[in-house]
């Protein structure tokens, strides 16, 4: 699922449950964190706190079910300015609709979280980048604090069937899950795809872990 699909399913959720078969699965395409990031309009890192449901009326039908969840925000890697103390995150009740479900405990360890807005709400969904901060490896967490901004200009391309090829210079193949179907390989976990800094308009995949001087001091930092 692209960036424009999940935009168009936060706003469109409304019209959209009242025709969904509440059997339907939810199936998301594989997001590298840099192409999560890139894409969202919020990316924090929190603590799961509490849950409730809520209602929201509307004018035909019946009233549309949301899944509030009540975060602790520890960190803010992207967002407004004056979104730096997210309280709540917003999703579809409806499994249909690509709900989240929170699986961890309340109250434990600390999650990266992409989302999306809508109006002044944060919006997630089943294919939204939720992961746990301890999993994430020292490249990633470097990518999400100094550079995988630098690298939202270029795109990711997930490779999912044999041949693939690129179409453009600033295009990076994606190819970690071409055997295994598992996305959370090489590429995903250590590189990123960045411009080449002789020409802003070519990119290619990049180490994470050897972005200039001070990496050392740099990578202590992100371990905090």
């Amino acid at each position: 699922m692209d960036s424009k699909m999940c935009r168009f399913l936060v706003v469109g959720v409304f019209l959209l449950s009242l025709k969904a078969d509440p059997t339907a699965a939810c199936s998301c395409a594989p997001r590298h964190p840099q192409a999560a990031y890139c894409n969202a309009d919020m990316v924090i890192r929190g603590k799961f706190v509490g849950v409730s449901k809520q209602h929201v009326n509307i004018s035909v039908g019946e009233p549309v079910w949301w899944i509030r969840h009540e975060i602790k925000t520890t960190k803010v890697y992207k967002g407004p300015e004056e979104m730096q103390d997210v309280r709540f995150l917003y999703t579809p009740a409806m499994e249909s609709l690509c709900g989240y479900e929170h699986k961890g405990p309340l109250k434990g360890e600390e999650y990266v979280i992409a989302g999306m807005m809508d109006g002044n709400r944060v919006m997630i969904t089943a294919c939204s980048f939720i992961q746990p901060w301890s999993q994430l490896s020292l490249a990633q967490k470097r990518g999400l604090s100094l550079d995988y901004s630098k690298g939202c200009n270029c795109t990711v391309m997930s490779c999912l069937s044999m041949p693939c090829f690129i179409s453009s210079d600033n295009q990076c193949l994606w190819t970690d899950g071409i055997m295994s179907r598992i996305w959370d390989g090489l590429q995903a976990k250590r590189l990123a795809c960045l411009p080449r800094s002789e020409s802003a308009n070519f990119c290619t995949w990049q180490s994470l872990s050897s972005q200039g001087p001070g990496s050392l001091r740099k990578s202590r930092l992100l371990r905090q």
